[in-house]
């Protein structure tokens, strides 16, 4: 009688070190990427005195974003022949590039070259290496893992708003985006916290195939099948793949396929919107709190920590709480939609400064549900996870698009109707939009499968 004997595979960690690599993301999150959503607090002034008005403002922060977004475009093809910790080095090195060049910036043109290019290109890089590098150590617990690696974001904008403060009252504009740069430099040893999973995965015990018995041992001889239904033998190909045109083969390596499913469409279509009406909210806040309610400098300042405070509670409470009650992330992203373009429009009727203050506080938490879920939506719709750097690629490539377009419309509007409070409901009513599509979208796919079963 012959028994099975165990043998050792291999497995992903699901913790263990993949904890590190969550800190080395929170780390390099907090001190680059939370200096995005400071950009009206540091360029305001340095915008006024350029001659820019929002609309100027609006190009340069909209410039930055689609590039950051479009760099999505190759940084999922970069991400599947280089890991994640030299992608985001590199990000690192371009954002910290981007802030000094920026402190020597003297007009418009200078000050897209520098924030627009180098910081929105390092951005790029960043914000995908980071999520790979998290997604690829946990299964189970991603959604609590990716919230706990972008709460560095959100800690990073809660106190940006105060150190911006000083650091302009202090140093002045010059001195302030020197000192910007070199701290996205302390990013650094959180990306060396990234290592390869293949280095710490957890080995279990599995059923060797050569010790089983030969009498149900099956020899199974590898085939290929061509689409016509003929059977070739083993080293050979099809006359198809050799005569493979160059359009397919740039089709395949961005995985372009992806863009024939209508829903995953549909999909990075609302993420789109809903992100730039996101980048919006935080160019137009601090105008809004400073020139429509009248706060000083310290004052806004506060609130904007306020709301990334209750940012950083939601990004470790919401995860728990959705898992708790079994709602998907797409699903935790659209409620996080609906309730957070309510609030907003309430918050730009506010003039009490109390009010003001809570409602900050309610924002920041129902950001959270909407931030925090972007990716994660993404990942939950692809089931093959080697195609998902490429499908947030592509998102991200959708954000870059409406960013500068619908960005730019939400300029517009302002300098139109010279009314911050507009603009702010009219980014609400595209929310509100994304709201309804999605809730129509999901209930037609339920009643088709109904249907179907």
């Amino acid at each position: 009688m012959c028994f099975s004997a165990p043998m050792k595979s291999k497995m992903t960690p699901n913790g263990g070190w993949g904890w590190m690599v969550v800190l080395g993301a929170a780390i390099t999150n907090m001190t680059n990427q939370s200096i995005f959503s400071q950009f009206g607090l540091i360029f305001g002034e340095k915008l006024t005195e350029m001659g820019c008005g929002t609309g100027g403002a609006a190009l340069v922060i909209n410039i930055n974003s689609m590039i950051t977004n479009f760099s999505g475009l190759v940084t999922g093809p970069i991400l599947k022949h280089y890991s994640a910790r030299k992608v985001t080095l590199l990000g690192i090195f371009l954002t910290a590039s981007g802030m000094v060049l920026s402190s020597v910036a003297t007009n418009l043109i200078e000050l897209i070259i520098s924030y627009s290019v180098f910081t929105g290109l390092g951005l790029g890089l960043i914000m995908p290496a980071t999520f790979v590098a998290v997604n690829e150590y946990f299964t189970s617990r991603k959604s609590q893992a990716v919230g706990l690696s972008m709460a560095g974001t959100g800690v990073g904008q809660m106190i940006m708003p105060q150190v911006v403060r000083f650091l302009l009252d202090e140093y002045g504009y010059r001195g302030t985006t020197l000192i910007l740069g070199a701290l996205c430099l302390n990013g650094l040893p959180g990306a060396l916290l990234f290592h390869p999973v293949k280095w710490h995965m957890i080995e279990t015990n599995t059923i060797d195939e050569e010790k089983q018995p030969l009498l149900v041992k099956h020899i199974q001889i590898p085939q290929t099948t061509t689409r016509y239904g003929v059977v070739e033998e083993p080293g050979t190909s099809s006359n198809e793949d050799k005569g493979k045109t160059l359009l397919r083969k740039v089709i395949e390596f961005f995985n372009f396929e992806l863009l024939k499913d209508w829903v995953f469409l549909h999909l990075i279509n609302g993420l789109a919107l809903v992100y730039t009406c996101t980048v919006a909210f935080n160019m137009i806040y601090p105008f809004f709190l400073q020139n429509s309610v009248g706060l000083s400098r310290g004052d806004t300042a506060l609130c904007m920590s306020l709301l990334s405070g209750a940012d950083i509670v939601a990004r470790v409470t919401i995860p728990m709480i959705t898992k708790h009650f079994r709602i998907s992330n797409r699903m935790t992203f659209l409620l996080g939609t609906v309730c957070w373009a309510v609030c907003r429009s309430v918050l730009a009727e506010q003039h009490r400064f109390s009010i003001i203050i809570l409602l900050s506080l309610l924002c920041g938490y129902i950001r959270a549900a909407a931030v925090v879920n972007q990716n994660l939506a993404i990942t939950e719709y692809c089931k093959d996870e080697s195609k998902i750097p490429s499908a947030i690629g592509l998102n991200m490539v959708a954000k870059g698009l409406l960013v500068l377009g619908v960005g730019q419309f939400f300029g517009w509007v302002r300098d139109y109707t010279k009314s911050f409070v507009i603009c702010l409901h009219v980014q609400s009513v595209v929310m509100m939009f994304v709201a309804l599509t999605w809730s129509a979208e999901m209930l037609a796919r339920k009643l088709y499968q109904r249907y179907k079963s």
